[in-house]
């Protein structure tokens, strides 16, 4: 197929992202989460200080930036278009860089994109968050390192300040200007990687002491250190990747291990010589990965497909004799997609599944003999599984259901549309604000309301999920505690509809309000508490 068709199609893929499916779903839990920070910001409030914020503040102070500028009506859905267009740009970037390095011939780049894009988004919710922005951010940096041969200090300043801000966006990403460093020395030469070693350093500096201007560094690294735990750590960044229980791993590691060292005594042969098979087994990994993909395993397949891009990449270090220097922009790629995963929510690979791809492309083109044609078909059942799994927007039930217009409940969502549910639920919000006044606190999701209905938040956050609040619940309870404040607890949380955990564990801000404030309204989605009981102590 010509570039100018591939080129077609992706703008009509893209067209098709931004006009129509930006305007289908609307959860109540991560859509707006990103939009209560801004909306704060926007509001002349500082984070950390005025506000609880577990992420480094760069998504945030850009969301701001956007929702500053940005017609009202309709902002939402304009905040849509941006994170479509701007995920679109990274995969570009990527793409590009990668070719530039590689000089990759069989696979035709445009088509390789669209393949990338599709696979990558998902059905990932389209609104600002800091893993996308990272990866943004990275892509920029990538792409700056792959398209120079040589540099000068302005272009490392300008690879710093794009890593930085990578870093600045989650802490996962904090690996993403060390990755570059290396990968400075090994493409430039030492005082390259040290030009860019004092940007970066001028640049932290720098944001040293804006932080300090607004808040105490110690508070600053005391929100963002409360975000995961060792075991958290170990459950995102390696279990998921070998897919049994720890000492199941290390058990099956030391039979193999000394299965293999019998083996290769028997036979008298080296460990060297059985490096070939590592291909197979890449191979091997990445066609079940595309089979549980076929059959909507997104998240298995998107780990085993990680895993075979690591095979891949030893394979061509011990068996094809790579230098590191040759391997490293890929092992940067893989990098970044193990960084992508560590997350609390969205724990996966698949949102890069960009670098798994180019990994796989770039080592094994020449070493399967596949006409190129016979890419299309590999790639094309990926791109029509990935498209069709938009039928259902992120937590959110079949688009088909998607009928009912947000636009009267605030302008800022004209042109999105969401199941009646949550409409209803909107609409109900809506009319307690109306009955109750602007003193309100909706607890423990919808964290969007205040941005809706243009009020300010009466506490320092807006989702109160006890990870989401450091876990300051008896500084929330004694604001909310305030006779002056009307609580609108959810009713789903209290059934335990939308919350795995319909308990003190999930917000124990909202539970303690549930069991010892005084009721003062019911409706079919709330239910109105004000104050705490007589009887009751505050904790």
């Amino acid at each position: 197929m010509k570039t100018l068709n591939y080129k077609i199609i992706l703008f009509l893929i893209i067209s098709f992202y931004c006009l129509i499916l930006s305007q289908y779903g609307m959860e109540t839990w991560d859509t707006g989460y990103m939009s209560s920070f801004a909306w704060r910001i926007v509001n002349g409030q500082n984070v950390y200080e005025d506000f609880i914020y577990k992420f480094p503040p760069v998504t945030i102070y850009v969301h701001a930036f956007f929702m500053k500028i940005l017609p009202e009506t309709g902002q939402f859905f304009y905040f849509r278009i941006i994170a479509y267009l701007s995920f679109l740009l990274q995969v570009y970037f990527f793409v590009s860089g990668t070719y530039l390095i590689y000089n990759i011939k069989k696979v035709n780049k445009w088509g390789l994109i669209i393949l990338c894009f599709l696979i990558s988004w998902l059905n990932f919710p389209p609104y600002p968050w800091p893993t996308t922005d990272g990866l943004f951010y990275a892509s920029i940096a990538f792409w700056i390192v792959a398209k120079n041969t040589k540099v000068n200090f302005v272009t490392l300043f300008f690879i710093a300040f794009f890593s930085l801000l990578s870093a600045l966006s989650k802490q996962s990403f904090y690996l993403i200007p060390l990755l570059i460093l290396v990968w400075i020395y090994f493409r430039y030469n030492l005082k390259a990687s040290l030009y860019y070693l004092i940007s970066l350093s001028i640049l932290i500096g720098i944001f040293i002491l804006l932080i300090c201007q607004i808040t105490t560094w110690q508070n600053f690294k005391q929100q963002l250190n409360g975000t995961l735990d060792l075991r958290d750590l170990y459950i995102v960044g390696f279990h998921h990747y070998v897919f049994m229980p720890f000492k199941f791993f290390v058990a099956l590691t030391i039979i193999i291990s000394v299965s293999l060292f019998i083996y290769l005594k028997k036979t008298n042969q080296k460990i060297s010589q059985l490096t070939p098979h590592l291909k197979k087994i890449a191979i091997a990994f990445l066609l079940v990965a595309i089979f549980l993909f076929l059959i909507n395993k997104f998240f298995a397949a998107s780990f085993l497909a990680f895993d075979a891009a690591a095979i891949a990449i030893l394979y061509s270090y011990f068996e094809k004799k790579k230098t590191i220097s040759y391997l490293f922009p890929l092992v940067v790629l893989i990098a970044i997609s193990w960084s992508v995963s560590i997350s609390l929510g969205y724990q996966t690979t698949i949102l890069f599944a960009t670098g798994i791809i180019l990994t796989f492309i770039t080592l094994f083109e020449n070493e399967v003999s596949l006409n190129p044609k016979k890419y299309i078909l590999i790639g094309l059942p990926l791109c029509l599984v990935a498209f069709v799994a938009n039928k259902n927007p992120y937590h959110e039930g079949s688009i088909l259901e998607l009928n009912y217009s947000l636009e009267s409940i605030s302008p800022k969502l004209k042109y999105i549309k969401t199941k009646k549910e949550t409409f209803e639920k909107h609409l109900e919000l809506k009319q307690l604000i109306k009955k109750y006044g602007e003193n309100y606190i909706v607890a423990p999701s919808m964290p969007m309301a205040n941005y809706l209905f243009n009020t300010q938040s009466q506490l320092p956050g807006d989702w109160l999920l006890d990870h989401e609040i450091d876990g300051q619940n008896e500084r929330f309870i004694k604001i909310c505690s305030n006779k002056k404040n009307y609580i609108f607890i959810e009713k789903s949380f209290v059934t335990g509809e939308d919350f795995k955990e319909a308990t003190i564990e999930a917000s124990p801000t909202a539970w303690y309000i549930y069991k010892k404030f005084n009721k003062f309204d019911t409706t079919k989605y709330f239910i109105v508490y004000n104050s705490i009981k007589p009887n009751e102590k505050l904790p």
